[in-house]
Formats: C-alpha cells, structure tokens, sequence
C-alpha cells in the first residue's frame, strides 16, 4: 500500500480525495470552478430548506418540531459538504506537493 494516505488528517475520506486528484491531475476541471459551484449549491440547497420550513411554519406546522428538524437537516447538509470540502482542499495540497513548480504560487 502507498504510504501517502497515512499522512492524510482522519476527516479526509481516502475515497473522496483520490477522485478529486485523479479529477485534478488529468487536467479536468480548475479548482476555482470545483469550489465555486460548491459553494453555490451550498447556498441554494440551504436557502431552500430554510424557506421551505419558513413556509410549514407559517402555514400553521408546530415551530419547535420543524425548527428542531430544520436545523438537523440543515446541520447534517453542511456536515457533509464541509466533509467533501476539506477532501478536495487534502487532494490539491497533496497534487501541488507532487508537483511545485507548477502552479507560480510562492507559498
């Protein structure tokens, strides 16, 4: 087995960072495009939740249940976006250490 995945933090899915630098590598798609539109699906994902259970609230739905499952629902979301976030940021910081001289930064 390659020793690269020891070095990985525990909240990097090995799975998950992999594709993303096989994804990074062959040259597919940039990382600002990657991040951009998880962000924005982020962003829409929870505005919709959020008005969704705005609306059950004032169509008479019972506030501390819908509240109370808004916010696991919106928690668990983001935990998971959060999770694919960090193994994309893991797999750009092990392709730039493969290859240095590469991108011009001069961290």
């Amino acid at each position: 087995m390659s020793t690269d995945h020891a070095s990985r933090p525990w909240y990097c899915r090995d799975d998950l960072v992999d594709e993303y630098r096989t994804t990074l590598t062959t040259g597919g798609e940039k990382l600002p495009m990657l991040k951009a539109l998880k962000i924005l699906r982020a962003i829409i994902v929870n505005l919709g939740l959020l008005a969704l259970s705005g609306y059950a609230i004032q169509q008479g739905g019972h506030p501390t249940v819908l509240g109370f499952v808004s916010i696991m629902v919106i928690g668990a979301y983001n935990g998971l976006e959060l999770g694919d976030y960090l193994a994309l940021v893991q797999a750009y910081q092990e392709v730039q250490a493969l290859d240095p001289g590469d991108g011009g930064d001069s961290e």
